[in-house]
């Protein structure tokens, strides 16, 4: 299983649900996003991307492989 983040080229804030209501939001927090906007596969990342940005405006990042090359 995936594990994704999505991060604005923008201004680099991330994409999330919020923890209150489910509504996906931007935060500038790592934390949070780590907490709230981890993403399991490609095609709900494609969705979120879809209905909260637009293209070339997400940065899709693979925890499994930023974290991988530091084991």
């Amino acid at each position: 299983m995936a594990r994704l983040i999505l991060q604005s080229a923008d201004n680099f804030w991330f994409l999330h649900s919020s923890p209150q209501n489910g509504d996906v939001t931007w935060t500038p927090s790592l934390l949070t996003a780590l907490r709230h906007g981890i993403v399991h596969d490609e095609e709900q990342a494609a969705q979120m991307i879809e209905d909260h940005s637009y293209p070339g405006h997400v940065i899709v990042v693979d925890l499994d492989a930023v974290l991988g090359g530091l084991e």
